[in-house]
């Protein structure tokens, strides 16, 4: 814990940036009950609220690549003001969504909103690694950001939901939108170092050019490429929607089933929490520990989608939930810090886009598959865990090989005197 603390008193602007994600991420937890609780309200289906997660999913898959561009091309710090400013404009927008003929307007705001957060996430962890020095602290950075998210999964839905509760959806839109604001005004604030003397931006490109040379020079550094897609591979399985389920169908606890809701996702967010830290404990902060933490990573994922399937009691899905959240966090967490130990800073806003792409692909598709097989086939959701145990062992052995054939790569030939 000495070591978060000192990070954030002795990097005064990664404070600055670390607190403009705690504020907006509490945020995001007030819009996204708020967004859910008004298509409960004017729809009457499951896939209505399914169409609301992929609203938020699909425009940062749809748009990540030219907020890449823009990250590396652009002042980051810049990028993400705005883009703070435009999506408080929105938020209060939904407030115009008052009966059943305007819940279109949900689905249009949220990608609108959404779209524009796929330019200030790039931005965002492509500005980190220039606030602070060396790479224990920009271990610790990402860590500490792991954390705060995972802290924000617990508190910021119990206060969004307690919030709505009381003061109802319109303040908890109001609420967001400030949120928004006071991110911007934490990230005005950040002071960047001007270029040493003598060095000079490079000669300006087109937008495509540009494009082009983040996915050639993926393309040229296999194991960066094989860290995008880390993200993706652990989205076997949609735990938003299971966890839904479950509460409804299977172990509902409370009013509508709202104290299950509160369980499990308060042991997913114990589990994000959990990873990371344990991850530091027991590693020594290398590439080749990280790498290897990435693959208990994803062995974990099944194994908790496994309890969860078999489990007899509520306190044992809990766990599950918590087993696979520890898994997702430690990929999450160590696959980012890969990304910006190894790549180049005129790239890393465009490998961040394409690792965020990937990523929201995978989660889209993850939704979708698992909405239809619910719906479509009928199947039970202690038998579809039970199949994204058994789908989660492709990533196990998609990493495996991998790292496996990226190491004899990098191995040196040596040949007889």
């Amino acid at each position: 814990m000495n070591s978060y603390i000192t990070l954030l008193r002795c990097r005064p602007y990664f404070r600055n940036l670390w607190l403009a994600s705690v504020v907006s991420l509490l945020g995001d937890w007030f819009n996204t009950i708020a967004t859910v609780i008004l298509v409960s309200r004017y729809t009457n289906t499951g896939l209505a609220v399914s169409g609301l997660f992929l609203a938020r999913t699909l425009p940062q898959f749809l748009f990540g690549p030219v907020a890449g561009v823009v990250a590396d091309r652009f002042n980051r710090k810049l990028v993400m003001v705005i883009s703070d400013i435009m999506r408080a404009g929105i938020v209060l927008s939904f407030l115009w969504v008052d009966r059943p003929e305007r819940v279109w307007l949900i689905y249009l705001l949220t990608a609108l909103q959404l779209t524009i957060s796929t330019f200030f996430n790039p931005a965002s962890s492509a500005l980190l690694p220039s606030l602070v020095e060396g790479d224990k602290e920009l271990l610790t950075s990402n860590v500490l950001s792991s954390i705060t998210w995972s802290a924000m999964l617990a508190i910021g839905a119990a206060l969004g939901g307690g919030f709505s509760a009381i003061f109802g959806v319109r303040a908890a839109l109001i609420v967001d939108a400030i949120t928004f604001l006071v991110s911007a005004l934490l990230v005005s604030q950040i002071y960047l170092e001007p270029l040493p003397e003598g060095e000079t931006q490079p000669e300006p490109t087109s937008g495509w050019a540009d494009f082009i040379a983040g996915l050639r020079y993926l393309w040229q550094h296999k194991d960066t490429l094989m860290l995008t897609t880390v993200k993706a591979l652990g989205q076997i399985g949609a735990s938003d929607i299971i966890i839904t389920v479950y509460a409804e169908r299977l172990f509902s606890l409370g009013r509508e089933g709202a104290g299950t809701l509160g369980l499990l996702y308060a042991a997913a967010g114990v589990g994000a929490v959990l990873g990371p830290v344990i991850g530091n404990r027991i590693g020594d902060g290398s590439q080749s520990a990280l790498k290897r933490a990435i693959q208990i990573g994803f062995i974990l994922m099944p194994l908790g989608w496994l309890l969860v399937g078999w489990a007899p009691t509520l306190l044992v899905v809990a766990v599950g939930f918590l087993l696979r959240a520890i898994g997702g966090s430690v990929n999450w967490t160590y696959s980012s810090v890969l990304i910006q130990m190894q790549t180049p800073d005129k790239y890393l806003g465009r490998v961040f886009s394409f690792d965020m792409g990937f990523f929201t692909l995978g989660l889209s598709i993850s939704l979708w598959l698992s909405g239809q097989m619910l719906d479509s086939f009928q199947l039970d959701p202690r038998t579809l865990t039970l199949y994204f145990s058994l789908a989660g062992i492709v990533p196990v052995a998609i990493w495996f090989i991998s790292q496996r054939l990226l190491a004899k790569q990098n191995t040196p030939v040596t040949t007889s005197p």
